[in-house]
């Protein structure tokens, strides 16, 4: 959602919202985002393979983060930044003497600010209290986590509060200080928090880079969770939710496989500049896992014209505008910001989606949003699946 949100925004694999509003680019959701053209930096998509030693927490995805059981529960942790981390049980009196010279965080921490919203979100589906309590602020005000109920009713009942330093902005410092957080998620990579970073070292007060938007694999994304749930104690539940994410990809890939790829493209326009989702992003591979075919697939790195993006458009079967209702009215605002979309196939033939309100903070739900794409894509195999994370549009 902005930068780092343009990067996703815009990435149309964008993993937030940032640029891309019918014609803001300040207001949606404060997720990190990657650009929605292919991706600089490429990873593995395949799980790994490779054998782990028995204290080792083993990551599916290859996810640019380690966590390593030591003795006595406490664990040292690589966060996005390749900064170790050692995470200590509050239950030990005293930090072990071999640790003096580590950054030490007593778990599970109960006091914690989120700088963007794919951070926080990815706390939901573990369904524990004592870590949706343990949330002292995120950025943005209620209006903002519509999708995720715990986070709303705790900032209009000031349990929760807006930080600030929404959009890639500068957050409310003296507010961060009276909270007195334990730890502070934040983000790096290529859109990266780096004067709120360099001011929380100048306070003294501990923080850990999450980078999932910087993931090219939308299941290596959503592992991230592994690593902010961690500080919570809470691995057990994130590896059940990741295997059970895993079984549904699964499923829905067992449906369609053998069936003909239907052409799909997935984009927003930015100030008459096309920012289409790239094979090498993380939209890009839930595309391919979900059947469709890129129509975008093999175009240079950057932005399109719109003369050059309609080329592709034009034939696609299934068009899925980006942004969200909330900046992008329907159908009509589609059409505002791509006139030519009213001489697409898909328009025609009533096969136009755009992004749902809360696509940007359901890193957590990323098997059901794949689920929904496939759906999307192939509506006759799934007649009742009722979308959760796209819209379609009317004429």
């Amino acid at each position: 959602m902005s930068k780092k949100l343009i990067a996703v925004l815009l990435a149309c694999a964008m993993a937030v919202s940032t640029l891309v509003g019918c014609s803001s680019t300040e207001n949606e959701p404060t997720e990190p985002t990657e650009t929605t053209k292919v991706e600089e930096e490429t990873k593995e998509e395949e799980p790994a393979t490779e054998k782990t030693s028995e204290t080792q927490v083993k990551n599916l995805y290859n996810p640019d983060f380690s966590i390593e059981v030591l003795d006595n529960g406490i664990k040292k942790v690589i966060d996005g930044e390749h900064r170790e981390l050692i995470l200590v049980p509050k239950e030990m009196e005293e930090v072990p003497a071999e640790y003096a010279d580590s950054i030490v965080i007593r778990t599970p921490v109960d006091n914690v600010v989120f700088l963007s919203s794919t951070q926080a979100c990815t706390f939901r589906t573990v369904d524990d209290k004592a870590i949706v309590d343990a949330v002292a602020g995120v950025c943005g005000g209620p209006d903002t986590w519509e999708g995720i109920p715990a986070i709303k009713e705790g900032l209009e009942k000031g349990d929760i509060m807006d930080v600030g330093g929404s959009g890639m902005g500068e957050p409310d410092y003296e507010l961060i200080q009276s909270l007195n957080p334990e730890l502070i998620f934040v983000y790096t990579g290529t859109s990266p928090q780096s004067s709120q970073i360099a001011k929380f070292e100048e306070l003294g007060i501990n923080y850990a880079v999450d980078n999932e938007y910087m993931e090219n694999n939308y299941l290596a994304r959503m592992e991230w969770m592994r690593f902010i749930l961690t500080f919570f104690n809470a691995d057990e539940q994130v590896s059940e939710v990741m295997n059970k994410a895993q079984q549904t990809v699964d499923e829905v890939k067992a449906k369609i496989e053998g069936m003909d790829k239907p052409k799909v493209a997935i984009f927003s326009v930015y100030d008459g500049a096309v920012y289409a989702a790239g094979d090498n992003s993380w939209v890009g591979s839930m595309l391919a896992d979900m059947g469709g075919t890129n129509v975008f697939s093999g175009m240079p790195e950057g932005t399109l014209t719109m003369e050059a993006a309609y080329d592709r458009v034009q034939d696609a079967d299934i068009i899925i505008y980006t942004s969200t209702p909330t900046y992008c009215k329907g159908m009509q605002g589609v059409i505002e910001e791509f006139p030519q979309l009213v001489e697409c196939k898909a328009y025609e033939n009533n096969n136009v989606y755009q992004y749902g309100d809360t696509f940007w903070i359901g890193i957590d739900q990323s098997d059901i949003m794949a689920s929904d794409l496939a759906a999307a894509i192939y509506p006759d195999v799934f007649p009742d699946r009722e979308l959760t994370y796209y819209v379609k549009l009317e004429k």
